[in-house]
């Protein structure tokens, strides 16, 4: 099979160069190991032929969607298992084609990221409030108790956050892609920090200007 072949030859050119503490343990009972140990920091289980494509080219992403996907399985601690992500990936980039792939995904420009990041939150703000808490928090919430509702768990999600940095009265806080400015309010107003929140965006500037005012 050819990406059998692919990864067979990938796995000795990591295990020549880079020598990383995993194994690849394939369906068919044939497996690769990556390093030279006595036991894998880390094992992938790959299930079926569907999961060789992620393997022979690995990194966190698609260590990740080949997990989440039902494609392997995974062996070791989380700490080994995203140190051998890493090295994995550093070990990719090393090949012409792998960095000619990131730079490509990486070419942007700011004029072309400023109208993508635009085209996305400025639809307008009507829309964010149908779904949003009156905060406009963009982010996941905390449910600590799983009783809340959505405005309180994201008043919990800040405050954890702000407790968590010892944000302290006085100190200046700087929020780069504030949104709607909910973490930055909240910590001028019951931290006393120093705030300065920044966004691209003139939807949710004009919002958290408001705000401020009320």
């Amino acid at each position: 099979m050819f990406l059998e072949k692919k990864l067979a030859s990938w796995a000795d050119s990591v295990r020549t160069r880079t020598n990383v503490p995993a194994r690849i343990s394939l369906w068919n009972g044939q497996s690769h190991d990556l390093g030279t140990f006595e036991k894998p920091a880390v094992t992938l289980h790959a299930k079926s032929a569907a999961a060789m494509p992620l393997l022979v080219s690995p990194g966190l992403d698609t260590l990740g969607e080949a997990y989440v996907e039902g494609k392997i399985d995974i062996e070791g601690s989380l700490n080994d298992l995203i140190d051998v992500g890493y090295a994995l990936a550093r070990t990719a980039r090393e090949s012409l084609g792998r960095r000619r792939r990131i730079e490509r995904y990486f070419a942007h420009s700011k004029a072309a990221d400023k109208r993508a990041i635009q085209y996305h939150y400025d639809v307008s703000n009507e829309f964010y409030k149908l779904w949003l808490d009156r905060r406009m928090v963009y982010s996941c919430a905390y449910f600590e108790n799983g009783e809340e509702d959505l405005a309180t768990a994201q008043q919990k999600k800040i405050d954890h956050i702000l407790t968590k940095i010892q944000l302290q009265p006085g100190q200046t806080l700087l929020d780069l892609g504030c949104g709607w400015g909910a973490l930055v309010i909240r910590a001028a107003r019951k931290f006393g920090a120093r705030c300065v929140g920044i966004t691209l965006l003139k939807n949710q500037f004009d919002w958290a200007t408001e705000r401020v005012k009320a």
